[in-house]
């Protein structure tokens, strides 16, 4: 498994050609729309295709009506956005990383916290949405990290904030006669 923002950047350019519309039109008509995102910017690469993998600029909120959208099994609103084998086909995962030991689906993370499957996207410097099916659960975090070599600590970091207090205080809140965990 060879994770690269290259090949997220080369589906955008396919996504292009293929359907004779810009990476953000695209998306624009067929997911921001529907869901009631403006994304503020988008970069694009020497030959004019939108960046495929990075620098997209959304927002806390928006990332998590994303998330939701996930959760909601591709529909928001009573509207089919997305197909519901698609997200379930995107969250399997078809390899594992060997640096960190996450399985990778299509574009989407997958790693288990206790008895929980979590599923997240995981964007440059710290930007997370996280989505926990059995829980009902999306939690998105934005972060900047100065510098690659905090980013394997920093990631950690926050992976231990969902572990150790989030999914913790969510869980025991679904339980009728459960308290807090120790220390949350």
């Amino acid at each position: 498994m060879i994770y690269s923002t290259g090949n997220s950047h080369l589906v955008s350019a396919i996504l292009t050609r293929s359907t004779g519309m810009s990476t953000k039109a695209f998306a624009q008509r067929h997911l921001f729309e529907p869901l009631g995102i403006r994304p503020p910017a988008w970069d694009r690469d020497p030959q004019g295709f939108y960046l495929g993998g990075n620098n997209m600029a959304l927002s806390p909120r928006d990332l998590l009506k994303i998330g939701g959208l996930y959760l909601a099994g591709g529909s928001m609103d009573g509207l089919r956005i997305l197909p519901e084998a698609w997200i379930r086909e995107s969250w399997r995962p078809y390899s594992r990383s060997r640096w960190n030991g996450y399985g990778y689906g299509y574009f989407w993370w997958h790693r288990r916290s206790g008895r929980y499957d979590v599923h997240f996207a995981w964007g440059y410097g710290g930007q997370f949405v996280f989505v926990v099916p059995e829980l009902e659960l999306v939690v998105v975090v934005t972060s900047r990290i100065g510098n690659r070599s905090a980013g394997r600590m920093h990631r950690r970091e926050i992976h231990s904030l969902l572990d150790r207090y989030i999914l913790p205080v969510v869980s025991a809140d679904r339980r009728p006669d459960a308290s807090l965990p120790a220390g949350a």
